[in-house]
């Protein structure tokens, strides 16, 4: 089911409207792909290990949902992967 369907089958009319819960079931319950599913799940059930807050990963899931792309929440280990913390190895939630 795409995204405007299951907002239609939650009567809702946007993805702010839909419960942290509902957001969840987009990906877990067949609507996304096993990729996606297996993301979302991670990242909920993980999210204190990557030093993300639940808010900030159900903030780039809806992000994710709103703007159709895929979410993720990545280890990065690349030494030449220096951000603005100067940490060369850590958690990157996108998008």
């Amino acid at each position: 089911m795409n995204i405007q369907e299951y907002l239609e089958q939650c009567s809702v009319k946007s993805v702010d409207e839909l419960t942290d819960e509902q957001v969840v079931n987009y990906y877990t319950k067949g609507n996304a792909g096993v990729a996606q599913m297996c993301a979302v799940e991670l990242a909920i059930q993980n999210y204190p290990i990557s030093g993300f807050t639940r808010e900030e990963i159900m903030l780039s899931i809806r992000k994710a949902m709103k703007t159709k792309t895929k979410f993720g929440l990545t280890y990065i280990t690349n030494e030449s992967a220096v951000g603005p913390t100067e940490r060369k190895s850590r958690w990157v939630v996108e998008p």
